[in-house]
């Protein structure tokens, strides 16, 4: 259900719109399609829009400076919509050898939150802790055009 957006480099969201984010506490080996294979870090980030949760993964590369990311057109409308949601994102990338940790980020203070959104590289660049509207961070700057993020801007359109 997850599939790779060979365009989109990041996340812009607002800090208000984060219901979850895990992140890998190792960092296996990867094969990622169009990527030199080496060692990855993994995030997943759960938000909340005016139409339900979405979930995104993001690997970072860490030998190329490189991510991919992967998202899927389902949306969440109820609870357990949701928690089915957040459990493909976790076997997803469990079956890539990622053990993940659940970062527990609504329990965070703002402050806290602001910080761990600057830290982790989903965001780097992006406008996360300054309430701005989501949306795919572009490949290389004046590359924004309508074929760039296509499958996470429709992930998070309805933010």
């Amino acid at each position: 259900m997850f599939s790779l957006d060979d365009q989109a480099r990041g996340l812009e969201a607002a800090r208000e719109q984060v219901a979850a984010l895990f992140q890998s506490i190792n960092a296996p080996h990867v094969v990622v399609p169009g990527r030199r294979a080496g060692p990855a870090q993994a995030f997943i980030a759960c938000l909340r829009g005016t139409h339900g949760f979405s979930v995104g993964v993001y690997l970072w590369l860490s030998e190329t400076k490189e991510c991919a990311v992967y998202t899927t057109p389902a949306t969440a409308q109820t609870p357990e919509e949701y928690r089915a949601l957040q459990t493909e994102a976790l076997g997803f990338v469990e079956s890539m050898g990622f053990m993940m940790d659940n970062l527990n980020f609504r329990s965070l203070s703002p402050e806290h939150q602001a910080e761990l959104l600057q830290s982790v590289p989903v965001w780097r660049g992006g406008r996360a802790a300054t309430g701005s509207t989501p949306a795919v961070a572009p490949t290389s700057q004046g590359a924004s055009g309508p074929g760039t993020g296509a499958a996470l801007a429709r992930l998070f359109s309805s933010f």
